[in-house]
């Protein structure tokens, strides 16, 4: 019996280490891949149709290899009556942003943004915009918490740029109380449940180092990651890649 529980226990053990010890990899060809953001909302009674087409993704397969979906709830809706859990202010400024540098008419929502360009989808074609650019390679490693990232950028002379990491939660669940949606059972995919952005000031070797974003909503059971290159002053995505992250730990 003891020899048994020993067995079982280094079993245990090892398991444990192994959820533990995440040790992922993504790397990008050079062509441009698409990101795909949703500003959205649990308060506004527009946004469900938006969010089924977004989840759908998870389907495509093309998901991580070319599209990479991310959902950015917003709280200016919060008012109405429903406090949407996933909500950051700061994710409405980004939107701002987009509107600012005239890359959308305005800031509402549903909003769709392909690769920093605002997009809707069509009666009789719902196809994503695809990009035929070669903008440059990016690399992402996570060894437990921490996140290193290289871009070896196609266009060589580009100023100091920003990394954006994106933890996505993923088959969350909300039962919507009030609002314009009160009585409707939510399902998501691709939240943005913990968000954060590093700067580089080296111009030469776009080289980032870091630990992953804290999550301003820890109750996913399964995360993805979402991690892309921008300039300093600009939302639009350069490059970017992301897929399942089956090891992360809260």
């Amino acid at each position: 019996m003891m020899k048994y529980s020993l067995v079982l226990y280094l079993l245990l053990s090892n398991s444990l280490f192994a959820a533990d010890a995440m040790n992922l990899q993504f790397e990008s060809s050079k062509q441009r891949n698409t990101l795909i953001e949703l500003y959205t909302s649990e308060g506004c009674s527009s946004c469900p149709p938006a969010e089924e087409f977004l989840n759908s993704l998870k389907n495509k397969n093309d998901l991580w290899a070319k599209y990479v979906p991310v959902a950015f709830h917003v709280n200016y809706w919060d008012y109405i009556g429903w406090k949407d859990p996933y909500a950051m202010k700061k994710f409405g400024q980004r939107q701002s942003r987009y509107a600012k540098l005239k890359r959308a008419s305005t800031v509402y929502t549903p909003a769709f943004m392909v690769n920093g360009n605002s997009w809707r989808r069509g009666i009789f074609s719902r196809s994503l915009p695809e990009s035929q650019a070669e903008v440059g390679k990016l690399k992402v490693a996570i060894n437990d918490k921490t996140i290193t990232a290289s871009f070896n950028p196609i266009q060589k002379n580009q100023s100091s740029l920003k990394l954006n990491i994106a933890v996505l939660g993923m088959g969350l669940t909300s039962q919507i109380e009030r609002g314009e949606n009160e009585g409707r059972t939510a399902r998501h995919e691709f939240v943005v449940v913990g968000f954060n952005s590093f700067i580089n000031n080296n111009n030469k070797t776009h080289k980032w180092k870091s630990k992953l974003p804290a999550l301003h909503y820890p109750a996913a059971e399964k995360y993805a990651v979402a991690v892309w290159v921008s300039e300093m002053n600009n939302p639009t995505p350069i490059q970017v890649v992301g897929g399942y992250m089956p090891g992360y730990t809260k």
